[in-house]
């Protein structure tokens, strides 16, 4: 991933998940996230939900999509498609919560039994700097 939208990716602390449901509905929640920069890599804490189930429903990873930046005043948006599976692994899960609870302290109060860590890898994504003229659009091929 090009290195400003490494940057965006590490200022911004909130993301928009989508997912398709089995019945083709889709489904959108605005998430805190966590980033591990390589291999380019967004956590989710979260609790067994819609978005939850549609992942089991697709064998334990589903396609998704994430969109970061909502700042109007910036103007700038990091869109990416790949997968998001849900993170068993304990090992891994100690990995995460050191990266998840250093960006975002205050959710470890929310850390129980229920809690659940989604890993979502991009695919794809696109950079866009709506401020510049011309626009500033960077996308992976």
């Amino acid at each position: 991933m090009n290195q400003i939208a490494i940057d965006l990716l590490t200022k911004e602390r909130v993301c928009v998940l989508s997912v398709v449901l089995a019945d083709g509905s889709p489904h959108a929640a605005a998430l805190h996230y966590s980033q591990q920069i390589d291999p380019v890599k967004l956590f989710i804490q979260t609790y067994p939900t819609v978005k939850t189930r549609a992942i089991l429903e697709g064998g334990g990873a589903a396609k998704a999509a994430v969109v970061i930046g909502f700042n109007e005043q910036d103007f700038l948006t990091l869109q990416m498609r790949g997968m998001v599976n849900i993170v068993s692994d304990p090992a891994k899960l100690e990995e995460i919560y050191k990266i998840h609870y250093a960006k975002h302290p205050e959710a470890e109060k929310y850390k129980s039994s229920r809690t659940i860590f989604l890993e979502f890898t991009p695919t794809w994504w696109r950079y866009s700097d709506l401020k510049t003229d011309p626009e500033t659009i960077i996308e992976n091929a």
